[in-house]
């Protein structure tokens, strides 16, 4: 077994947490089949809806059923297990660690900003950059302290989930003009970027409203084990990685069934079940974690380690992923959001995936960073990072 552990953490840098930046790969590809569906369906609301074939409610009901909701819980986990590392590396260097992150967190804001205005309406780095600073503040909470303020914040908000009217597609579809949102994206390039531009601010409040609450929580527990370094801790992994698929799964999988049967019309839920599943998704989100932390200290250790380099350069595969679909759905491109059936738009995602798992080895093998973070890196160091990696 260690020799498959030595496989996948060759495939990271020195310094840097294995287990990490693959959880990080996974999460990518999780948020990037979640967030095509939900834009999708939001995108053609305001056009022609044609018949709903079963084939498409099936994968839409998929993705509500074992993505949504899970993959940017696990993304804000380990933002703030990354926050602990930062700050570990600061005092390593003897550098003010508070004044490096808020660096970072202002030109985090400004990429998010560019983002949300030019390329995608549902950023979450304007949202990260606002968090960030909250971290700040609570960087010297205990592991435990911020465990159970974690676990407290996230329950407080699931439980006003059991609101009627708190569903998350419906409570933005109420806030947005579709038919606005349909005409600019099946528009030209221009009726594009005057959509992104005008519907932005209603968007990023949404996510705020949304995803600020759930993350914030995320972030402390993530912060809590990364004070810990529970994830490079094999003994501590060994332990409980089981238990937390076996709760995780064992409370996860039959909520995320009714979910799925509701969401594909084989019954009706009652409105409170969106609370019953934002409660379920902490524990899906860990039971995912467990099985990718099991398959790397598995013989299935050089397969899972693809992830690493993808998640290496998060920032910048998570941008990138959003270039591609406002080429392929929008006016940026080649307008297809009416033309493209769910499933077709699914496999769309694994096959862009699959392509930024490829490039992202082969760019890393001659580069030191991706672009985004050789961005944010130079803004937090205040210095110049090198472009090239050393062939050495």
């Amino acid at each position: 077994m260690s020799g498959s552990v030595e496989s996948v953490r060759s495939a990271a840098v020195a310094g840097r947490v294995a287990e990490v930046d693959i959880l990080r790969g996974f999460a990518l590809f999780g948020i990037l089949v979640t967030n095509v569906i939900v834009m999708t369906t939001l995108a053609t609301l305001g056009g022609p809806q044609p018949d709903s074939q079963p084939l498409d409610r099936f994968t839409t009901a998929l993705v509500d059923g074992g993505f949504q909701g899970r993959f940017y819980l696990l993304f804000a986990f380990l933002f703030g297990y990354s926050f602990t590392l930062q700050i570990a590396a600061a005092e390593r260097a003897g550098a003010s660690p508070r004044a490096r992150l808020l660096r970072r967190c202002g030109a985090l804001l400004l990429i998010g900003v560019a983002h949300v205005l030019l390329l995608w309406l549902g950023d979450i780095l304007t949202l990260y950059a606002g968090m960030c600073l909250i971290l700040i503040l609570l960087r010297a909470l205990r592991p435990r302290t911020a465990l159970i303020s974690g676990a407290v914040l996230y329950t407080a908000y699931a439980v006003l989930r059991f609101l009627p009217g708190s569903g998350g597609l419906d409570g933005l579809a109420k806030m947005l003009d579709l038919q606005r949102l349909h005409d600019g994206y099946t528009g030209g390039l221009a009726d594009t970027f005057t959509t992104q531009i005008g519907m932005a601010p209603v968007f990023a409040l949404f996510i705020w409203l949304g995803q600020g609450v759930p993350s914030l929580a995320m972030f402390l527990i993530g912060m809590a084990a990364g004070k810990r370094r529970i994830l490079s801790d094999g003994t501590w992994l060994r332990r409980w990685t089981p238990r937390l698929m076996a709760v995780g799964f064992g409370v996860g999988v039959p909520v995320s069934v009714i979910t799925w049967a509701n969401s594909a019309g084989y019954l009706n839920a009652p409105g409170f079940w969106v609370g019953i599943q934002e409660l379920a998704n902490p524990w899906m989100t860990f039971a995912y974690m467990a099985v990718i932390i099991r398959l790397i200290w598995s013989r299935w250790s050089g397969a899972i380690g693809w992830l690493a380099p993808a998640g290496r350069m998060a920032a910048t595969n998570y941008i990138g992923q959003s270039v591609v679909f406002m080429v392929v759905y929008t006016g940026y491109g080649l307008g297809l959001a009416d033309d493209v059936a769910p499933p077709l738009v699914v496999v769309l995602a694994l096959v862009t995936f699959a392509a930024q798992l490829w490039i992202s080895d082969r760019w890393l093998r001659t580069h030191a960073y991706g672009p985004v973070e050789w961005v944010l890196r130079a803004a937090t160091y205040l210095s110049v990072p090198r472009w090239r990696r050393d062939p050495s």
